[in-house]
């Protein structure tokens, strides 16, 4: 017989080590069940589908400053700031160094619509606070045929700069003169208009029997404006984003419980035209005690990304809106009444303004600055005191 074929019993030393690798083994197995177990029965955080779509994003509040001095200008008095935006390196004529604003003044003191020229200075230490903020130009507004623009005719409400060396502006309507909203490009140097963007027809002022029956409430004008930063291209030739809304609803979307329903509007600005794109509900914070405003929105980095600045008398919040999955609203009649079927922009609370201790009633407008020296983008926030003197906030966004 050949031994190679032979089966030969196993030694009862060799079974004992078997037996033993099995217990091992079925050990290992239920030790491997008992953790599982152990794991999944815990209470782990829910995260809502919601807070997924959010960026991860810090708002830390860095200092003020109160533009005490110069209280006048070009023998003007420097009165109250509407607006304020940064004009962004490279994309003026201007060759000068340094960190350079844009700000409204709607003041009907003297008359004169115009903007200034606002010079920063930030500087960086232990932190970055705000040192100086110097005046060194005033542009007064004019019409397309270089006629001044008076204020009992045009009153500025908000302002963006532009990749194309202009600011965009826009008005509101005045129950006092039945003006008309506008939104129009102007030269930064000169201050000319150049061109008006389409205004959608709901939007103008509608009255019968005396009562406005459509269109932009009183003295509620174009308050939001802001350019997306994906659109500045070099030399300012490609199109871009335009994204403005009213601060307060349209009288044909006010519920009677409240003005709480916004529609911000997405434009395209290209060469030799402009036309809106669509059109999203913002759901403002209910307040009982004032009527809740939207003050400004600022376009970020991220697609479909803002933040947004709400007041009302007694409180102020900057909140992070995502528009994503928003429903285009620009073919519905009226919001009144509960919307199923519509989805409005996403909103979540980034900062809370009541433990500063500043008069958030006065808050004007907001826009993005440059980056600091501590990594963050710098967001800077427009305000009046008790004495009606501007005031600046700076703030540090971070992104985690």
């Amino acid at each position: 017989m050949n031994e190679h074929n032979t089966i030969k019993p196993s030694s009862l030393s060799g079974q004992v080590r078997l037996r033993k690798g099995y217990q091992r083994f079925f050990q290992s197995v239920v030790s491997l069940l008992i953790l599982l177990t152990l794991l999944t029965s815990c209470s782990l955080p829910q995260v809502s589908a919601e807070d997924r779509i959010f960026l991860d994003f810090s708002l830390d509040f860095l200092g003020e400053y109160s533009l005490t001095q110069p209280t006048q200008f070009n023998n003007y008095s420097i009165g109250h700031l509407s607006g304020i935006t940064y004009a962004l390196p490279g994309y003026n004529k201007s060759t000068a160094e340094g960190i350079y604003f844009y700000a409204l003044a709607d003041d009907q003191k003297e008359n004169l619509a115009r903007f200034y020229t606002l010079k920063f200075d930030l500087t960086s230490a232990a932190q970055t606070s705000l040192n100086q903020i110097t005046i060194e130009n005033e542009t007064q507004l004019k019409d397309q045929s270089g006629q001044p623009l008076s204020l009992t005719t045009t009153h500025p409400k908000s302002l963006t700069f532009s990749p194309r060396n202009s600011l965009f502006i826009a008005t509101e309507n005045r129950v006092e003169d039945q003006s008309l909203p506008l939104i129009g490009e102007f030269d930064l140097e000169t201050g000319k208009l150049r061109n008006t963007i389409p205004i959608p027809p709901n939007y103008i002022p509608t009255i019968e029997d005396g009562k406005q029956q459509l269109g932009i409430s009183a003295n509620s004008g174009f308050k939001s404006m802001t350019i997306a930063p994906d659109g500045f291209s070099p030399g300012g030739k490609d199109p871009f984003r335009l994204f403005t809304s009213t601060e307060t609803s349209l009288v044909q979307d006010t519920d009677t419980d409240g003005a709480t329903k916004l529609r911000i509007l997405h434009y395209v600005i290209a060469d030799r035209s402009s036309f809106l794109v669509s059109e999203n509900l913002y759901p403002l914070e209910a307040d009982e005690t004032s009527p809740p405003q939207l003050v400004d929105i600022v376009a970020l980095n991220q697609g479909g990304y803002f933040l947004s600045l709400e007041r009302s008398s007694n409180s102020g919040q900057i909140y992070q809106v995502f528009t994503g999955d928003s429903t285009d609203t620009s073919r519905i009649a009226s919001l009144r009444g509960e919307l199923r079927k519509v989805q409005p922009m996403r909103k979540k609370l980034l900062f809370e303004f009541n433990p500063l201790n500043i008069s958030v009633n006065s808050l004007t407008s907001m826009t993005l600055g440059p980056r600091l020296a501590s990594g963050g983008q710098s967001l800077v926030l427009m305000s009046e005191d008790d004495n009606k003197t501007p005031q600046f906030l700076l703030f540090s966004l971070k992104q985690s």
